[in-house]
């Protein structure tokens, strides 16, 4: 997944903020939906995520629709 061109608001090491948009995602390549792929580290280490509204971290490829 994507994020859409020309939609990026970060660069590496910003700080970001809870609720803050970070990009659009649309649906490019072989999708049959927009979706995103998320990864984030701390000092070349792998961050859990965890988002509002939803239980227990996201890691290891769980997925979660809203």
């Amino acid at each position: 997944a994507h994020l859409r061109p020309g939609t990026v608001t970060v660069s590496t090491g910003d700080p970001v903020r809870v609720g803050q948009v970070l990009g659009e995602v649309g649906n490019s390549g072989n999708s049959s939906e927009p979706h995103l792929h998320l990864h984030a580290e701390r000092d070349g280490l792998g961050l859990d995520l965890e988002f509002q509204g939803v239980s227990g971290p996201l890691c290891r490829g769980r997925t979660v629709r809203t």
